[in-house]
């Protein structure tokens, strides 16, 4: 047999273990909160949710892709008529060739 016993308060909710012999409070334990409702609707809420947020993230990253591209192809159009324009069409000096 044990030392102790657990009483439950109906009206405020707080555990309490008493000694059996002194009769004195060992230790108080705060009422569990219990959550109504189904934990297993929430949990897949939460993870569509996240799923969400996830897809949001990786379609502005791939429209930034995108854009740099874009960014990037029309750079090059303007350096290559620069080159055009300016009537150098020779070929870079190779660094190796100088020795």
């Amino acid at each position: 047999m044990s030392d102790t016993f657990l009483i439950d308060c109906p009206k405020c909710g707080l555990r309490i273990e008493i000694d059996r012999k002194t009769g004195k409070v060992v230790k108080h334990y705060e009422k569990p909160d219990i959550k109504t409702g189904d934990p297993l609707k929430e949990m897949m809420d939460k993870m569509k949710g996240e799923k969400e947020k996830l897809n949001d993230y990786f379609k502005g990253a791939q429209s930034g892709l995108k854009d740099r591209q874009k960014e990037l192809e029309k750079k090059f159009e303007e350096n290559k008529k620069k080159i055009e324009e300016s009537g150098d069409t020779s070929k870079p000096i190779n660094p190796m060739d100088l020795d």
